[in-house]
This record gives structure tokens, C-alpha cells and sequence, in this order.
């Protein structure tokens, strides 16, 4: 068959094949996204030698659930331990970025002289760090990576030996890292030696964690579970560890240097794809529909061309020619659209976007969209089967005349449509749950701007060298935020709830033996006003408790567990002090406890209050205006670099905003499964529809018969209605059964709701109901408006 003809039969039919083009291009889009992001979390080679031998080692302190760092002291003894690991190496980045003499920002990484050695890769141009580098005044050198070097180098050959400005520093290249090299993710454009300072080096010598990640090469003979006891073993020896061990449960834990980004986002990503697959079963049944009415179509045609002497091979490649054009540009178009499609993956936080290894179209996802359309097209290979034995087709077998496979088709897609529908019910009604959670406060029209006193430029002023200079610049800074239109309240924090920072502190309580530890936040003068946390007894913070002697306050969480029966208001509680020492602090109030970091948290740890009118490492300035809180952070900002032109403004956006934040992947999951649901649900209705509009064809002069001998149109509609109506009770009975062991995969992400819940798939199932049933009603009210003389006519 020529081309041309083809083409003026597609021309004659435009609505099979743009929805078979169509149909094609979303789910190859959708599931080759699906699995190339799974492929670039899990499988995808990382850039380093032998990624998977890599490792990453942590100090988890199960007491808080955080883990941390350790210092360089523990890695050199980690790295002496040469039957477990062949290297360790630390690093830190720089939790801001620099700006040199040009402007642009530069986000720096503190490694191990030797990292780039434990990871395998050796610069492109130049040479790597050496044991001299790491010396303190010969340590101002700097790699580069391969992206900085040709965006802001042009890829100068001569780079080596130029140096860059950061302010009153100066550093001097000496290497550029290979193409495609990142470390610790993409966001690092440069990296340095770590060198302790005198401060430093004081800490990692008496403590036992630091601010170094770990990663090591495991040895040729070990494993990850060997590294984590190994590492238990040679640092369980020292004195600060073992106080670690005993008081906050601290646990070495090891996994592979993949696990760092894959973890938080693996299982949402296998969710995406199951409900891919789903999409792409009930979108094969809706091709199997659609080339089956194309069939049935040309079923004279057909008839004539075997009664000329067409054989069966001939049939099938006709059919093969009518659907590869649309199949083709289908395909096309999908495979185009994936690379957007793993953006937007990214973008709504189910992809690391700084993954090592990065992600992008390439053969696996060309593999899976090959794949995809393949056994999509199963459908149509049933199809032209049953375009072989046309006798079969042309009956009336099966259900009313709609033969075996398409009733079951349908069957299929009502179910598969259920078990998605009721999966995205679930987190739909989870999402609300965490939403309607009591805070503790009320985050309405609240501003939080997090400034960092030093800002991004090199040599900017300390606050810790003049504190009482800090202090008044922070008062004026509050009183002139305070004084803006539109601002009710202001009040100074170091880490207000969603702020993503952490602080435990050690206290002395009453009638305990041991040292508690709590949750700390230093606040000031009216914090808990401006914030809306309600105080339950006593009074909060006022200007004239400043002092050594300061107050402090607790939460309703502190007052359940130590202060049972007494009276919390002039109870005390033993703080550090300076060298050692602890001081006595007089509670003045009791707050409600709060959501510190997230809306489900688990920590049962009480939270204290300390007094602290100018925190020195990062300023939360919390902001409460009665207007739209978005609309004032422009002006906060301007004033703020007005007063602090050397600051850094980190963060400044409604507190609500950073709520709905921590919620970003599961809201992704959500729009993903609701938006894969909708699709099958109309696609199942529109399945029902034509179906059973074919069936209502077919029986149109039984149907003129039945009026004749007197049946009216109630009873006609109530005939084919009780046929669909077969196919939804048992497509939604089984998509039930089916969807709630599916929905258990959800647990982990589900809140305040089982994944059985009853409601929930009661509902479900009542909805895809009363859509299939409309969609049988349009049918049905065709049928009842035949004419019998006329049916019979055509009969």
C-alpha cells in the first residue's frame, strides 16, 4: 500500500489517529520520565572511579534523629584503618557562597587534600592537592570544575596560575577537575583544602563530631556493614564518642555514597512509576477499543479484499500501515517531551536536581520509550488477531453483542481506574490531615528573613568581635522593620520553627540524676506574641530580663515530663556556663508546644527558650503584618542592607510558604497520581461510552423490535444500563481489591489515615460509579430514541 493512500485514509479518520498519536505520546512521555529518573537515582554510573565501592559514614545521634559530622581528628583515625577502607576523605561546603572581585558567586567545598585520590579522578589541567596545600598559609589554592571553567574562563588554557579574589583573600588555580565531575553535587563550583584553624583544630582535638562529612573507598575485601562496625570499634575507644554512645545513642551508620540523594526519594519515585503503568494498562485497553471499532469499521472492506484473494499476511500489513503513521509521531513526540517531563520531576522535589550523576534523555529512556509504545501496541496485535478471524467479530457473542475481549477490557480499566483514584483519595485526604495539624502557632501574615551577619564578602565584620556594637545595630534594625506600614510585631529569633535549624542543649532539672537534653531556641522580647504562640503560665520575655541571669521559658512538653504537680513558674533549671560551669535559670513561662521542623515530626523533645536580644551566626528576623507578608519581604530586605550592607540575606519569604515547603514532594506525589487518575477515569468513561455506543448500534433493530411489541424508553435505557452497569460493579469490586494492596505502599507517606480506610474506598468506588454510569446513560438514551420502522429498515 503506497504512502498516499495511507496518508487519505488517516485524512478520512483524523480522530483515530490523533487519538492513537496522542494516547502514544503521554505514556511514553510519562513512563519513560518515570523510569529515567529512577534509572538516574539507582543505576546511572556515578562520576567517579568505581562509584560503588564509595561509601559515605555518619554519626546518627538516635536520641534527636539527626545526624552530623565528624571532626578531623576521627577521620585520620578512620583512614589509618587501611583492612577496611583504601581512603577517607572529609569535606565541608561552604554554607554561603563567595563573591569575588567581579561579583559572581562562588560555592566553595573545604576537601581532603588527598579527595580526589579516595574518589578516583585526576584533574584535567593542572594537578591536584598535595600534602604541602594543606598547610595553613600555603592552603589559598583552588580546583575548579569543568562548568566554571568554560562559563567564566572561556576555557582559557593558561588558567593555571591565575588567581581570584575574594576579598581581602587571594587563590591561585592549579587544577581543573575533568568534564562531568561533581563533588559533592552539582552546586559546587570549586574546591579547597581543608585546613583547620587554631579554633578549629582546638575543637576536633577535645570533641567527638565536627562539621566533615565522610566518604571512604571501602577496602577490596570489605563491605558497607564491615566499614560501619569497623568504624564503631576503632572510634567506640574514644573518651568523647563513648559519652556520645551513652547519653544520646549515637550509631555509626554506613551506606553507599548513592544512597546520600537516593534515600527520601526512591519511594516516591516507585509509586510514580507504578501509577505509570497503570496509566499505561488502561491506556493499551483504550487502543485495543479504538483499533477494534477501526476494525469493525472496515470490516466490508476487509471482507471483499479476502474475497479477491487478499491473504491474512496482506490484512495484517494494511492494519500495521494504518496505525504506524500516528503510532510514529506519537512516539516522536513523547520521547520530546521527556527531558521537560525530568524537569518538572525535579523541579517539584521527587529528583535531587544536583544529583553526581545528573539526568537527562539518553539511551535507557530512548530504551523505555521503545518499550512503552511496544507493548502498548499489544493491543492492537490483539486486535489484528481478531481482524483474522472476522466471522467471530461480526457476531454477537459475548455480552450483548460486544464479544469477549473489549467487556473485559472495560472490566479492566474501571478497576485499574479505582485502585489509582483511590491511591491519590488517600494522600488527598493525608495532605488535608497534615494540613488541619495544630502548629502551636500561627503562621498567618508572618514574614521570616534569615540574615547572615557576614554576608558573602571576605573580611566582612565579625559580630563576635564587637558584640555590644551588634547588639545596638540589630535593636535598630528591629525598631526600623517594626516602624515599616503595614508591620504589627517584630522579634528576633536563631531558629524559628521551619527554619531547618537544629539546637540541643544539656540542662540540670530538678530530681533527675542526669543531664537532659532539650530542644534550644534563643529568642527575644516578644517572639511568642508575634509568632502567636500562646503562653499557658507566666508571662514571656520582656527588654529588662537581658543579663546573665536571664529567664528562660518551656514548652507544655517540659512542664508534662518534669514539672508533674508543681508549679513551673519559679522552678529552675541548671544551663552551661562559661568554662564548665552551670548557672541556675528561673522559668518565667510556660509555652504551647510547637511544630518545630515539620507538621508530622516525631521527636517527643522538649523545647527551652533562652533570652537573646542578637544571635551572632545566623539572624531570623520574625516579621507579623496584617497585610500579605510576600508583598513587605522586598522592603525588610532593602532595610536590612541599608543598616547591614556587609549582611547576607539567606532566606525571606512568608513562613507559610516554607510550611508548604516541607510538604513539596508529597503535594508532588499527590498532583502525579491525581492527575494520572483523572486521566484513566476520563479515559475509562470515554472507553464505556464508545463501547457500549458500538453495542447500541449493533442491536438497533433489536431494540426497534422491543418497541414495537410495546417496551417504552425507560426500559430500553434500563436494558442497557444494567449491561454496563455489569461491567462497573465488577470493574470497581476488583479495583478495590486490588488498590488497597497497592495503597499500602503509600503507608510511609500517608498521615492520620490507614491505607484501608473504608471512607475513603467507599468513595472511590462511588465515583468512578457515577461517572461510568453517565457515561452508560449517553448510549442508553440513544438506544431509547430509536425508531423502530427505521431500525427495521436498516436491519
Amino acid at each position: 500500500m503506497s504512502f498516499a493512500a495511507v496518508f487519505r485514509r488517516q485524512m478520512r479518520t483524523p480522530f483515530f489517529a490523533l487519538s492513537i498519536m496522542l494516547l502514544i505520546a503521554v505514556v511514553v512521555a510519562i513512563n519513560a520520565t518515570a523510569f529515567g529518573a529512577i534509572h538516574a537515582l539507582r543505576w546511572k554510573a556515578l562520576p567517579y572511579q568505581d562509584g560503588e565501592r564509595l561509601i559515605e559514614l555518619a554519626a546518627n545521634l538516635q536520641k534527636f534523629d539527626l545526624k552530623i559530622g565528624l571532626s578531623e581528628r576521627l577521620r585520620r583515625i578512620l583512614a589509618e584503618d587501611h583492612a577496611h577502607f583504601s581512603g577517607v576523605a572529609g569535606f565541608s561546603v561552604e554554607s554561603k557562597s563567595r563573591s569575588d572581585d567581579a561579583g559572581r558567586g562562588w560555592h566553595l567545598a573545604r576537601t581532603s587534600w588527598d579527595f580526589d585520590r579516595v574518589l578516583g579522578i585526576a584533574p584535567q589541567l593542572g594537578r591536584g592537592f598535595s600534602g604541602a596545600d594543606a598547610q595553613a598559609g600555603t592552603d589559598n589554592v583552588l580546583l575548579i570544575s569543568d562548568a566554571l571553567w568554560r562559563t567564566r574562563f572561556a576555557a582559557d588554557q593558561n588558567i593555571i596560575g591565575q588567581h581570584v579574589r575574594f576579598g581581602d583573600e587571594s587563590f591561585s588555580v592549579i587544577g581543573v577537575m575533568p568534564r562531568g565531575f561533581v563533588f559533592p553535587d552539582a552546586a559546587v563550583d570549586a574546591w579547597r583544602p581543608y585546613v583547620l584553624s587554631a579554633m578549629e583544630q582546638e575543637q576536633s582535638d577535645n570533641g567527638a563530631v565536627g562539621d566533615l562529612d565522610i566518604i571512604a573507598r571501602l577496602a577490596p575485601d570489605s563491605d558497607a556493614a564491615q566499614a560501619e562496625i569497623a568504624a564503631t570499634t576503632l572510634l567506640g575507644n574514644d573518651v568523647g564518642v563513648a559519652g556520645l554512645i551513652k547519653n544520646t545513642r549515637l550509631k555509626f551508620d554506613a551506606r553507599a555514597w548513592r544512597e546520600r540523594y537516593a534515600a527520601g526519594h526512591w519511594q516516591a519515585l516507585v509509586l510514580l512509576q507504578l501509577a505509570a503503568l497503570i496509566l499505561l494498562a488502561v491506556v493499551s485497553a483504550t487502543l485495543i477499543n479504538l483499533t477494534l471499532d477501526r476494525l469493525l469499521g472496515r470490516a466490508r472492506e476487509l471482507g471483499i479484499r479476502r474475497a479477491m484473494g487478499a491473504r491474512e499476511s496482506d490484512i495484517a500489513r494494511s492494519i500495521a500501515a494504518d496505525l504506524a503513521p500516528p503510532v510514529l509521531l506519537g512516539l516522536v513526540i513523547g520521547m520530546a517531551l521527556v527531558p521537560f517531563g525530568l524537569r518538572l520531576v525535579a523541579a517539584h522535589n521527587l529528583l535531587p536536581d544536583n544529583l553526581p550523576q545528573g539526568f537527562g534523555f539518553g539511551p535507557v529512556t530512548l530504551f523505555t520509550a521503545l518499550l512503552v509504545t511496544l507493548l502498548a501496541l499489544g493491543g492492537t496485535l490483539i486486535a489484528a488477531l481478531l481482524a483474522q478471524r472476522s466471522p467471530q467479530l461480526a457476531s454477537r457473542s459475548g455480552i450483548s453483542g460486544l464479544g469477549h475481549v473489549r467487556p473485559l477490557m472495560l472490566v479492566c480499566q474501571v478497576m485499574l481506574t479505582t485502585a489509582l483514584l483511590g491511591g491519590a483519595g488517600l494522600l488527598l485526604r493525608s495532605a488535608a490531615n497534615l494540613m488541619s495539624v495544630d502548629r502551636g502557632f500561627d503562621e498567618r501574615g508572618v514574614l521570616i528573613t534569615a540574615i547572615d551577619p557576614s554576608g558573602t564578602r571576605a573580611g566582612a565584620p565579625d559580630p563576635t568581635s564587637d558584640p555590644a556594637r551588634w547588639e545596638t545595630q540589630v535593636a535598630a534594625l528591629r525598631d526600623e522593620i517594626a516602624s515599616l506600614p503595614g508591620v504589627d510585631q517584630v522579634a528576633i529569633a536563631n531558629s524559628p520553627p521551619f527554619s531547618n535549624i537544629k539546637s540541643f542543649v544539656k540542662v540540670g532539672v530538678p530530681g533527675q540524676d542526669e543531664m537532659q537534653s532539650l530542644r534550644g531556641v534563643d529568642v527575644g522580647p516578644g517572639y511568642f506574641s508575634t509568632l502567636g504562640i500562646a503562653i499557658t503560665a507566666g508571662r514571656e520575655f520582656e527588654r529588662g530580663d537581658a543579663g546573665k541571669a536571664s529567664p528562660v521559658i518551656v514548652d507544655e512538653r517540659y512542664r508534662q515530663r518534669y514539672l508533674q504537680g508543681i508549679d513551673p513558674i519559679g522552678a529552675t533549671i541548671e544551663l552551661n556556663a562559661d568554662a564548665g560551669m552551670h548557672r541556675s535559670a528561673r522559668i518565667i513561662g510556660v509555652a504551647r508546644t510547637v511544630k518545630q521542623d515539620a507538621l508530622d515530626e516525631r521527636t517527643d523533645l522538649p523545647l527551652y527558650y533562652g533570652y537573646a536580644t542578637a544571635p551572632t551566626s545566623t539572624l531570623f528576623l520574625v516579621t507579623r503584618t496584617h497585610g500579605d507578608p510576600a508583598a513587605l519581604a522586598e522592603s525588610v530586605r532593602q532595610r536590612i542592607l541599608s543598616r547591614l550592607p556587609d549582611a547576607g540575606i539567606v532566606a525571606n519569604r512568608p513562613l507559610a510558604e516554607m510550611i508548604v515547603k516541607t510538604l513539596s514532594d508529597r503535594h508532588a506525589l499527590l498532583e502525579a497520581l491525581g492527575a494520572f487518575a483523572i486521566a484513566t477515569l476520563v479515559l475509562a468513561g470515554l472507553g464505556l461510552a464508545a463501547v457500549l455506543g458500538f453495542s447500541v448500534r449493533r442491536r438497533s433493530a433489536e431494540f426497534g423490535v422491543r418497541m414495537a411489541l410495546g417496551a417504552n424508553a425507560a426500559r430500553i435505557i434500563g436494558l442497557v444500563m444494567r449491561q454496563g452497569g455489569a461491567l462497573i460493579v465488577a470493574g470497581a469490586t476488583l479495583g478495590v481489591l486490588c488498590g488497597i494492596p497497592f495503597a499500602y505502599l503509600l503507608s510511609d507517606r500517608l498521615y492520620g489515615i490507614a491505607y484501608s480506610d473504608a471512607q475513603t474506598w467507599g468513595l472511590t468506588a462511588l465515583i468512578v460509579a457515577s461517572v461510568a454510569a453517565f457515561a452508560c446513560w449517553l448510549p442508553a438514551r440513544q438506544a431509547a430514541a430509536v425508531v423502530p420502522l427505521v431500525a427495521l429498515r436498516r436491519e
